[in-house]
């Protein structure tokens, strides 16, 4: 992750950028960005948004250009939807960027790998499993925040590894024999920190998750 500009074309960049920049703003255009208005819920924003600050910053480097870091967007995404999630990646990215540790360059490319698909994936698996699956406090923990996060974090890490195979940034046995081998790792974290995570928040403050009904969870269960 946090892929630097330097090692990648300049027109990849370029698509990249624009396709994240479109995507953002048809994101934005139908995000919910009245609930901002509420302090409350505003408050609960922009604190997540300041611990996964915090989060991204604490990294593991394998070599001065190829870093991995949970990434904690499955949180995140249950707790305010995935479209003002992914408003908070952006804002996440900027804040690291800002602080030295990533590039304008490959904005977008780190938001499409670190915030779209993350986000959309976390969305999708609640979508089904609200559609086919009881509607459980284990599945809702298990599905939807564990899953969805050990699959977001592999996802991420097997998207990086064919940029850099394709664009010959490392060699494919030393992707497979120093990179690859550390995300079922990662997985596991990534999946226990969401888990973890969530169900602390919804056992203590379930109305700071917004995808979390307790009529429908928990109640009459």
């Amino acid at each position: 992750m946090d892929i630097p500009a330097h090692l990648l074309p300049r027109w990849f960049l370029w698509l990249a950028n624009g396709l994240a920049l479109v995507l953002m703003l048809a994101v934005l255009r139908r995000a919910p960005l009245g609930r901002l208005r509420d302090n409350r819920f505003s408050n609960v924003f922009f604190a997540a948004c300041v611990f996964m600050l915090m989060l991204w910053n604490i990294k593991a480097g394998l070599k001065p250009t190829l870093h991995i870091h949970l990434l904690g967007v499955a949180t995140l995404t249950l707790m305010v939807g995935w479209r003002l999630a992914l408003l908070g990646v952006a804002m996440v990215l900027a804040g690291t960027t800002i602080n030295g540790n990533g590039g304008w360059e490959t904005f977008g490319l780190n938001l499409l790998l670190m915030g779209f698909y993350p986000a959309l994936l976390t969305h999708l698996l609640l979508v089904l499993a609200q559609r086919r699956l009881p509607h459980n406090f284990f599945i809702y923990i298990y599905v939807n925040a564990f899953l969805a996060g050990g699959l977001g974090m592999l996802g991420v890490g097997l998207l990086s590894t064919l940029i850099f195979a394709a664009f010959g940034i490392h060699t494919t046995a030393w992707l497979g024999e120093q990179y690859l081998v550390y995300f079922p790792l990662m997985f596991f974290s990534e999946s226990v920190f969401n888990g973890m995570l969530v169900t602390m928040l919804v056992a203590l403050r379930p109305e700071w998750v917004s995808t979390f009904d307790d009529r429908l969870y928990i109640q009459g269960k």
